[in-house]
């Protein structure tokens, strides 16, 4: 079984902790000991330096060697048998023997002459002498010896100074259970601590996990809280980030394919009418009995139904072409006004034989295009509008600036729009409840050709009914800057 994240932190604090407090434990008493023992030392060096020299001054007076001297001598060292004074110090004599002791009593077995110890001998030679050894109870012992000197130079004696201090085994033994209680309280201090730790960095990890696992399992909507470190807090944005785009990329992707699949289904519907009858037309003039007059009208039926399809290709294609990202459009600068004058020109013959009068007014900024896509949308709406006018009536098509767009407003004489059918007009084959006969010969692309053209414009077309009656089209595109070349406004 794989352990988690946060066993494994656990673990490594824990390991950290007691290592280092271990670590440390045994520096501290290492120095603590060593600071012990050269304190010893220092105090052990001064006492027997202190005696020495003060018993070679004294030497001169015969009465000191006496035996009178001697017991005066050793009662002034008892003096120092005291607990308040950890150490011992006893006068020996040259062959080592000891005639004078601060310590009032004598362990049983304890040798009365100290000339075979090193240090003894080394002072006895006229050098300092010391020495280090393990006590029965494995305390630390100290010895330093200092030669007592008398006339001439001479070595007449040994001043010989001794002390225990503790070490780490005694100290650890001494406070064996103080230390096992205080490891346990280490130990316990130390999980708490870890646990909080690991909980701290572990939290928002696992809240990662779990966010990232009910996403991958199709809750997109979930998102993390950023908290805990920077480092998890970058990562949880870093998560929240990325699902919004994939969020966003499957809402486009179902976006797209219902798009895709009501496009299938709508061309599927227009195609099916003139198909159908292309067909019955076809299965009539199939029969020997049809007179001359049924059979030109059927044939008629069969050439307008091909036009009909021939301009759902071209339509579709025009689309295919704008909104496939086949390729830019050449834009370069328009006089928007003379592309909007130029296209109505270009449409009087139809306008007329609709009995429908066309007016431009106003004008508007230069703007960056493509002529032939202006003249694209211009003629749609214009074509559109002359459609739902009344014969006699008349079309406005207004050129403007409102602040940063160039505008062209084309204004039917028709009935309008209903309410429920203008966010819907520039909808792929959708036909307002005025036109769903198709006896207008579209096929429902026009508009949305025309917003197609405009978007890739960066511009953007609306649509509303008139209070005076009949269909305002409205198509923004960005407006280039005026240039010093540009006459003033009003003249």
């Amino acid at each position: 079984m794989r352990s988690t994240i946060r066993t494994r932190l656990l673990a490594a604090f824990l390991i950290i902790a007691v290592t280092a407090a271990t670590a440390m434990s045994f520096y501290f008493l290492t120095e603590l000991d060593d600071f012990a023992l050269r304190k010893l030392d220092e105090s052990l060096d001064a006492q027997a330096r202190l005696v020495a020299a003060f018993r070679s001054a004294t030497y001169a007076d015969r009465r000191l060697t006496a035996a009178d001297g001697r017991a005066l001598l050793a009662e002034s060292l008892r003096s120092l048998d005291s607990p308040s004074i950890p150490y011992r110090v006893r006068i020996l004599d040259r062959t080592g023997a000891v005639v004078a002791d601060s310590q009032s009593t004598t362990l049983s077995g304890e040798p009365t002459s100290l000339g075979t110890n090193p240090e003894v001998r080394a002072s006895l030679s006229g050098r300092r002498g010391s020495a280090t050894r393990t006590a029965p109870d494995r305390r630390i012992a100290r010895y330093v010896a200092y030669p007592i000197l008398g006339p001439g130079g001479a070595v007449v004696g040994v001043a010989y100074a001794s002390g225990s201090a503790f070490s780490i085994g005694t100290l650890l033994q001494a406070y064996r259970s103080r230390l096992v209680l205080a490891a346990v309280l280490f130990v316990i201090a130390t999980l708490l601590a870890t646990e909080a730790l690991a909980h701290w960095l572990s939290g928002p990890l696992l809240d990662l996990e779990t966010g990232v696992t009910r996403f991958a399992a199709g809750e997109h909507s979930v998102r993390v809280t950023p908290r805990g470190s920077r480092e998890t807090q970058a990562l949880a944005a870093s998560f929240n980030a990325l699902a919004d785009e994939v969020e966003r990329a499957l809402d486009e992707l179902r976006t797209e394919e219902r798009r895709k699949s009501r496009f299938v289904s709508d061309v599927s519907h227009e195609l099916r009418t003139p198909l159908t009858a292309i067909r019955g037309a076809a299965e009539t003039l199939m029969e020997e009995d049809v007179d001359r007059e049924d059979a030109r009208r059927f044939l008629t039926t069969v050439v307008n139904e091909s036009d009909r399809l021939t301009r759902l290709a071209n339509d579709l294609l025009v689309l295919q072409r704008i909104e496939g990202a086949t390729g830019e459009l050449p834009l370069r600068c328009l006089e928007l006004g003379s592309v909007v004058r130029r296209t109505v020109e270009a449409l009087g013959p139809l306008t007329e034989e609709r009995g429908v009068t066309v007016e431009v007014t106003g004008d508007a900024p230069e703007v960056l295009g493509d002529t032939d896509r202006i003249q694209q949308v211009v003629g749609n709406l214009v074509d559109n509008a002359s459609r739902v006018t009344p014969a006699g009536k008349g079309i406005h098509v207004a050129l403007g600036r409102d602040g940063r767009w160039a505008t062209v407003a084309v204004a039917d004489s028709g009935p309008g729009i209903p309410e429920d059918d203008l966010e819907h007009v520039f909808e792929r084959f959708y036909r307002s409840q005025l036109s769903r006969d198709r006896t207008s010969g579209g096929v429902g692309l026009g508009l949305s050709i025309v917003k197609a053209i405009v978007t890739a414009h960066a511009g953007r077309v609306d649509a509303a009914n008139d209070a005076r009656g009949g269909a305002v089209f409205t198509v923004r595109l960005p407006a280039l800057p005026p240039t010093d070349l540009d006459p003033p406004a009003g003249r």
